[in-house]
């Protein structure tokens, strides 16, 4: 099992991570174009503010220092749909040369409902 990396560097509580939501809803559907995963349910991932991960992994096997920040995409996107593109590369596993880019996507639906500014 892998530990998860705290939250804004320190700390692991989703309460302090995320201070002003309530509550969110978060699905991500990556490889649009099944390239990598043969069944639909390895492609999507649905989270709230209780099971949210830092960090998604790209499911491209070549991919090197990729995925998604779902930390950021929380914290700096406005709720609605949008899409990512994985920042990896399909270089070599050790990273000393840069490969192609990724061409993996990450598409994001993301629903927040925050709290009043006096509860904050």
């Amino acid at each position: 099992m892998t530990t998860s990396r705290p939250f804004l560097g320190e700390t692991t509580d989703r309460e302090k991570a995320f201070p002003d939501i309530e509550s969110l809803e978060l699905n991500v559907v990556q490889d649009p174009y099944e390239q990598y995963a043969r069944q639909a349910w390895q492609r999507e991932g649905r989270y709230t503010k209780a099971n949210i991960p830092r960090h998604l992994a790209c499911l491209n096997p070549r991919c090197q220092q990729g995925g998604l920040d779902l930390q950021q995409a929380v914290l700096f996107s406005s709720p609605g749909q949008h899409s990512y593109y994985c920042n990896g590369h399909e270089g070599t596993p050790k990273g000393r040369h840069k490969g192609d880019p990724c061409d993996n996507r990450f598409d994001v639906t993301l629903t927040i409902v925050r709290r009043p500014v006096g509860e904050r």
